[in-house]
């Protein structure tokens, strides 16, 4: 086990204030973890099968797609050190709402289902962690739907936009066209390029083709709330 997939581990949401070399030392995390690769389009998590646990995508990116296999939307992009497959750990529903396919080449590290289970059981702080983690998720989703429902084009851009992984440099860079953008978030084309153009002219963002800055990160933030 490399230097680097430890410390992708051990900055995963599930061990934060933890001491990942003494939880790794109980639980043998590392050893019992399972490496898969896959090839570029070839599918990480499928809708009709369960999970072999909660992933990390150590090398390589990755789409996250709804489950609409006419249709399929894109939801966001994954990187290394990105994880997938928290919400489906403790669900009883066999049948899941989204699947994952690889951009490129990818390999992933997958804690399985029982040793996180056991994890939460035995050690209270990575429970609180998960907790937290599916909270945060809800109350994004609970945002998200309202703009999506009622929200204007701006604010289904922002909510997007907040979604997307912050670069090395400070930027978003746009995951599909402005095209498939637009339909995306079920606004207009000249829609969009309205909102986006808002945006930039209040000062909140900077516009470089696909690359988006933020410069006023928490008013984009309340501009959702």
């Amino acid at each position: 086990m490399n230097k680097t997939i430890r410390e992708m581990l051990s900055s995963l949401f599930l061990f934060q204030g933890i001491d990942f070399a003494a939880l790794d030392g109980r639980f043998h995390i590392q050893n019992k973890g399972i490496v898969q690769e896959y090839n570029t389009d070839e599918i990480l998590l499928s809708t009709r099968e369960d999970p072999l646990g909660l992933a990390v995508l150590t090398d390589g990116s990755a789409q996250i797609l709804s489950e609409d296999e006419k249709r399929p939307a894109l939801l966001r992009t994954i990187y290394a050190g990105d994880s997938f497959g928290a919400a489906s750990l403790f669900s009883r529903e066999r049948s899941y709402r989204t699947c994952v396919r690889a951009i490129e080449t990818c390999r992933v590290f997958y804690i399985p289902t029982p040793l996180v289970q056991n994890i939460c059981l035995q050690e209270p702080v990575a429970a609180q962690n998960y907790i937290a983690f599916l909270s945060d998720r809800i109350s994004f989703l609970n945002r998200k739907i309202t703009a999506f429902t009622a929200g204007s084009a701006k604010e289904r851009l922002i909510l997007y936009l907040l979604h997307l992984p912050l670069g090395s440099d400070g930027s978003w860079e746009l995951d599909v066209s402005y095209g498939a953008l637009s339909e995306q978030l079920g606004v207009g084309r000249a829609s969009l390029y309205r909102a986006m153009d808002s945006l930039c002219e209040a000062g909140y963002i900077e516009r470089n083709k696909k690359k988006v800055t933020p410069l006023q990160m928490e008013n984009l933030e309340l501009m959702i709330q």
